[in-house]
């Protein structure tokens, strides 16, 4: 069949892959939702291959730069690709079996993530486009790992903007995860994300690094990573917290199965940074969840991250390291930094910048889409 044409009221020049509602002109015959669609400008320069969804405000996603005979047949191909590279080249089975194995449009899969989770695939989608295509992706999967578990997760403020079906809650699946050598116990599809942060896994290894003989606070520990590295690291004490009790008992379990020594505590960052004398902690791990979903809770978010760096650069012993992140795709990297100077100078704190970090490789960045960067962790030593 031939790929029906859109045409764009705009002229192209870059290659970004997003194009809104207001930039397309109207077929003449219209088009079902989630359909894939050659598309030219407004000159008639061709640009490639995307899906189209007129019920959204983001229309067009692109996935290809020139035209796609097969669909289904083309994704397969980039499922491949993306295996190619997670795991011959980067070797990601060699240290881990948690990581990403699609990363959206970074790796040509707009609104589409896929984990590997020890035996489980677990999936996200949040495009129409993508999916149509969960069949052919659910079937080469299995065609090479018979016995992997596939687990689908909607968002439903998605589903029901994309006009997706709407599918049965997924069954969350137990399995075990191993990374540099610690065991973590993942439920595929519960928690938070897919279930399990391998986006933090170098960032982990990094705090294993710096960890000898110091007091480590881990706020926002979510299922223990960062305290169970500390502690596999030397620390000379541990203290991890989150608000979630769910969590909290994760992250027992899991220092506990890989025999690390860690106190784990149920309570708000905000409150345990206040009772601090200040001086106990000369590493502190600040990971908090997404406080800016979206451009316009970006008012609202800032002040949080800025009042709780500013709370531990306070009670942050002198000479101490801060590793602080936000997960927080719509905060810029540059409005981070500058949050991060604010909070400083309320504290009366220098601070210098260590390195900045992002997600591991395995979450790449696509040039033409800065938007698949949405990680950002800054090392900094108070002086």
């Amino acid at each position: 069949m031939t790929t029906p044409q859109v045409r764009l009221k705009v002229r192209v020049r870059g290659r970004h892959p997003w194009f809104y509602r207001k930039m397309i002109e109207k077929p003449e015959r219209p088009l079902p939702a989630g359909s894939a669609v050659s598309v030219v400008d407004r000159d008639g320069k061709p640009i490639g291959t995307g899906f189209h969804n007129p019920r959204t405000e983001l229309a067009l996603r692109m996935f290809a730069g020139g035209p796609v005979d097969d669909v289904a047949a083309h994704f397969v191909q980039t499922l491949r690709s993306a295996l190619l590279l997670r795991e011959d080249i980067l070797r990601l089975p060699e240290v881990t079996n948690g990581y990403r194995v699609l990363h959206a449009e970074a790796d040509g899969c707009p609104g589409f993530i896929l984990d590997r989770l020890g035996n489980a695939f677990v999936a996200q989608v949040s495009t129409l486009g993508m999916f149509l295509q969960l069949e052919p992706l659910g079937e080469a999967l299995l065609a090479q790992n018979r016995d992997a578990k596939l687990v689908l997760l909607q968002d439903g403020e998605a589903q029901k903007r994309e006009g997706m079906e709407r599918m049965p809650p997924p069954m969350p699946v137990q399995v075990e995860v191993q990374e540099h050598g610690i065991r973590y116990e993942v439920t595929a599809g519960g928690g938070h994300k897919t279930g399990f942060f391998a986006d933090q896994r170098d960032n982990r290894q990094l705090v294993r690094t710096l960890a000898r003989g110091r007091s480590v606070l881990d706020l926002c520990c979510n299922s223990g990573g960062f305290a169970a590295n500390a502690a596999a690291g030397g620390a000379r004490s541990v203290l991890a917290a989150d608000l979630d009790e769910a969590m909290v008992s994760q992250a027992r379990a899991n220092l506990k199965r890989n025999k690390l020594r860690a106190q784990v505590d149920h309570g708000d960052a905000f409150e345990i940074l206040r009772a601090l004398r200040g001086g106990e902690h000369d590493l502190m791990i600040l990971d908090p969840p997404k406080w800016i979903a979206n451009k316009d809770q970006i008012d609202a978010g800032l002040p949080r991250y800025r009042d709780l760096n500013r709370l531990a650069f306070e009670k942050l012993a002198r000479g101490g390291i801060l590793v602080t992140c936000s997960c927080s795709g719509a905060l810029s990297e540059e409005s981070f930094l500058w949050t991060l100077r604010d909070a400083a100078a309320m504290a009366g704190r220098d601070a210098r910048v260590l390195s900045i970090r992002g997600a591991g490789p395995d979450h790449p960045v696509a040039l033409e889409c800065p938007e698949t960067r949405y990680l950002k962790v800054m090392v900094l030593q108070v002086r």
